[in-house]
């Protein structure tokens, strides 16, 4: 894929953000790529390609932002950033030559969405890709379920360092008591610090969501954390 960009739009710098999303999950992929566009300069040309529907007839999408530009697969990997992003011009990647004839049916990064990326930092306009959409798109997150007594939420994302960021807000956090993973109730803390090495907690995390940590170790490791799986969050 960096490959084909070079080879269309030379002058164009390639940043990686990450290689380390569980594949096929596109909820993890929407927020590492959520928690990282505002942080880049305006009109960053963003490409994700998590694709469990690569070869169907599932469409292929370049948007423009109000703050960046898109492109990617319809299967809910860009509705949370569309949505932050709005109001956004999203077109379907449909018109020759940009939706090449010959295209593998397992790779579309490379054949598709890589060329498509390249030719708008080559300034192509974005209705040269192919019709405008209206309708909504897919959207990847389930938003935690609130009982009399909790939010049941799941995690998003496993950081590098085993912490397990989930979708709950943080503006949950003040009417907390305790959080639960992997059958393990755990204490509300305001730093990583407050709870002994090697021991759990909670914490309101840096992107907005509560996360789930191992002080001087991994969540990961010690609870078996991994992208979808049951946090709760218990009402004080």
């Amino acid at each position: 894929m960096r490959g084909v960009i070079l080879s269309i739009c030379p002058n164009a710098r390639l940043v990686d953000l990450s290689h380390e999303v569980t594949p096929f999950h596109r909820e993890q992929a929407a927020f590492v790529l959520a928690q990282a566009v505002p942080h880049f300069p305006a009109d960053t040309i963003h490409l994700v390609v998590v694709d469990p529907g690569v070869g169907t007839r599932r469409r292929a999408l370049a948007a423009q932002g109000r703050h960046a530009r898109y492109v990617g697969p319809d299967n809910g990997v860009l509705g949370p950033l569309l949505d932050w992003d709005g109001p956004a011009r999203v077109h379907a990647i449909g018109t020759p030559p940009f939706l090449p004839a010959e295209r593998s049916a397992t790779f579309h990064g490379r054949d598709v969405f890589a060329p498509a990326a390249a030719h708008l930092a080559r300034g192509i306009p974005l209705d040269a890709f192919g019709p405008a959409l209206a309708e909504d798109l897919a959207r990847p997150f389930e938003a935690p379920v609130e009982t009399a007594e909790a939010w049941q939420g799941q995690v998003l994302h496993v950081d590098h360092f085993g912490n397990l960021i989930t979708n709950l807000p943080n503006a949950l956090w003040p009417h907390l008591e305790a959080v639960e993973a992997a059958g393990r109730r755990l204490p509300l803390c305001g730093a990583y610090a407050d709870v002994a090495a090697g021991e759990p907690g909670a914490v309101a995390g840096s992107v907005n969501r509560i996360e789930v940590f191992v002080r001087e170790g991994s969540a990961r490791d010690l609870l078996g954390g991994v992208a979808g799986m049951p946090v709760t969050a218990f009402k004080a």
